[in-house]
């Protein structure tokens, strides 16, 4: 594959987990280093990488400290605009500023905008009281990422306050949870492309809103993608967004309702990378550097062949084995395209709950590059069970 040659080829990425940026951004020439929370096995044996102190505050000083060069930030950091100017402040930034960041991430402004523009959107409340009870609400955190802290809302759970302080209110909307992907540069959006989300169920089986993964790209679908296209540019306008960004939204089937503006590099890029055969964080810095869009042959260079990804969620307390680590680096030994990513080093501990590694899977359909996801993610669920331990262990 030949990408865009980068002038300068160092880049800083900074972020709860940079992996996956940092596989883009050497599939597009540059250099990266990456400072994020687990320095995971396969990323430390391609690029020089280390484990934040002190998360996220701790990441100004080890900018200062890194290599010289341009930065860019992964999930978490978007609800950080004070964090992304601190470091902006001693280097260039390619990725959307904090001003931008503050209005793109209040729901209400987003509202407001999408409103304006004829978009559908949901209905949001700042307090429970005003929650028409006719309806479902979600609850969801001001700083979200992953879909993590996001719930049902009702009456039983939560005491009527004049304002919950660190969350909003949500009209539920039924249909597929789906996010797209767009670049932006001079005030203009591109739609990259589109895939569904893979959601972690609770454990009761009711739907939950915790990211598990991706699969696409979606076939085109006239209805959905003149809809996106147009909530994009809407978004690349009204608040100046450059380079990637994602947007999640549910397609009822009638209509595009978007839920949530990441103003960064997302974890389904690498889906849409995957399958179309191009690097988002090389297209990403000729965005932020240069103001320039891509062609469409630019994003289209691969196979269009269904990809999915889920993460491993560990369902017991684990210490990672030296055995667990080999196997899974193996297991891309020859590989054009990894098996699986974010593998964790040998005694890294991990508690039920938390993301263990990742899991890929490639297909001509939908439903076999899903029973293929699903076969692999038995196989590694498996070997995990034998680091399994005692949590007394971990605590």
């Amino acid at each position: 594959m030949i990408f865009r040659i980068m002038m300068s080829s160092s880049l800083l990425i900074l972020g709860a987990s940079s992996r996956a940026a940092a596989f883009s951004a050497l599939a597009g020439g540059l250099s990266p280093v990456s400072i994020d929370l687990f320095a995971d096995a396969d990323l430390a044996a391609r690029c020089p990488v280390s484990v934040a102190r002190d998360y996220p505050a701790g990441l100004v000083a080890a900018a200062r400290n890194a290599t010289d060069g341009p930065w860019m930030y992964t999930g978490g950091l978007e609800n950080r605009p004070d964090l992304v100017e601190q470091i902006s402040a001693h280097r260039a930034l390619y990725g959307n500023p904090g001003d931008v960041l503050r209005r793109v991430r209040d729901p209400w402004s987003v509202r407001h905008a999408l409103v304006a523009a004829g978009l559908m959107v949901p209905d949001l409340q700042r307090a429970p009281h005003r929650l028409e009870f006719h309806g479902r609400w979600l609850r969801k955190p001001l700083r979200s990422s992953g879909g993590g802290g996001i719930g049902f809302w009702t009456s039983a759970a939560i005491e009527p306050r004049p304002q919950d302080d660190g969350h909003y209110f949500q009209q539920y909307i039924e249909g597929r949870a789906c996010a797209a992907i767009y670049l932006a540069a001079a005030r203009h959006a591109r739609l990259v492309g589109t895939t569904e989300q893979i959601l972690l169920a609770n454990d009761d089986g009711s739907p939950g809103f915790r990211y598990a993964g991706s699969i696409g790209p979606l076939p085109a679908d006239a209805r959905r993608d003149q809809a996106l296209a147009h909530l994009g540019q809407v978004l690349a306008e009204e608040f100046r967004l450059r380079g990637l960004f994602g947007v999640d939204f549910i397609d009822d089937g009638h209509d595009v309702w978007p839920v949530e503006v990441n103003p960064r590099y997302t974890a389904s890029v690498e889906v849409l990378e995957r399958s179309l055969g191009f690097s988002a964080v090389g297209e990403h810095v000729v965005a932020c550097r240069d103001g320039q869009l891509p062609g469409a042959e630019a994003l289209h260079r691969g196979t269009t062949r269904w990809q999915a990804k889920q993460i491993l969620y560990a369902d017991g307390d684990a210490m990672i084995s030296d055995a667990f680590t080999a196997d899974a680096l193996a297991a891309n030994r020859g590989a054009t395209l990894p098996a699986v990513a974010d593998i964790p080093r040998p005694g890294t501990t991990v508690k039920t709950g938390q993301p263990v590694m990742t899991i890929f899977a490639g297909a001509e359909t939908r439903e076999v590059a899903m029973d293929h996801l699903a076969e692999r993610a038995l196989f590694w669920r498996e070997r995990l069970a034998l680091c399994h331990t005692a949590p007394a262990v971990l605590s």
